[in-house]
């Protein structure tokens, strides 16, 4: 059943295009993928800012209006949490709302088949994720030589601390979907999109927006 959508997160969603004069990674795979993520998205009242659909060669992301975080919440955060789990997030959540105008990067991640992104850190913030759709591999350590695999389950979070080497993998089979926020280490030098600092890629790729 749809939601009724906040009154500040209303309005209309942004529409992926496929990019002109660019490398396009396009599949009818990843095209339905897509298209399904964002219907659930808009079913639970969620304003798309940005769709990452085509530029990836690991899959793409799926943002959402800052606005609209509550319903983000409520759509993949709240239901079948351990009691640990509901209250860290309280605090968290109480103090996001305090520290009003960061930037929180509420988003969807979509890892395709057999697929990982780079490994990377963040030196102004950790990460929270929770595997909607997998299981999905995340490797983290504090160096490449000290790099451990954890297997995250549908429903499961992992928390990625700062300065702490990661990426995540779908399996061969399935896509991997993670529901990802931001929490600023110092709220008064957040972090924005520039702060990646990629270790290794598969793809060969440079700089924190390729």
């Amino acid at each position: 059943m749809n939601r009724r959508p906040d009154a500040a997160c209303e309005g209309q969603d942004v529409k992926a295009k496929r990019p002109k004069g660019a490398t396009v990674y396009w599949s009818r795979d990843r095209e339905m993928q897509f298209a399904r993520i964002r219907a659930e998205a808009e079913g639970f009242g969620l304003r798309i800012l940005e769709a990452n659909e085509y530029r990836k060669p690991w899959g793409g992301f799926v943002k959402f209006d800052p606005a609209c975080l509550a319903a983000f919440r409520r759509a993949y955060w709240k239901k079948g949490l351990n009691e640990q789990w509901q209250e860290s997030l309280r605090s968290l959540w109480k103090a996001m709302r305090s520290a009003r105008g960061l930037a929180l990067d509420a988003k969807l991640l979509l890892v395709a088949p057999g697929q990982r992104f780079s490994l990377q850190e963040h030196e102004r913030r950790a990460e929270l994720w929770r595997v909607l759709e997998g299981p999905v591999d995340v490797v983290m350590g504090e160096d490449e030589e000290h790099l451990r695999d954890h297997e995250v389950r549908p429903g499961e979070i992992i928390r990625i601390p700062e300065r702490t080497l990661h990426r995540a993998a779908a399996p061969v089979s399935s896509w991997g979907v993670i529901a990802e926020f931001w929490q600023h280490i110092d709220p008064a030098h957040p972090s924005d999109e520039d702060d990646v600092i990629r270790h290794a890629d598969d793809y060969e790729r440079r700089g924190p927006s390729s």
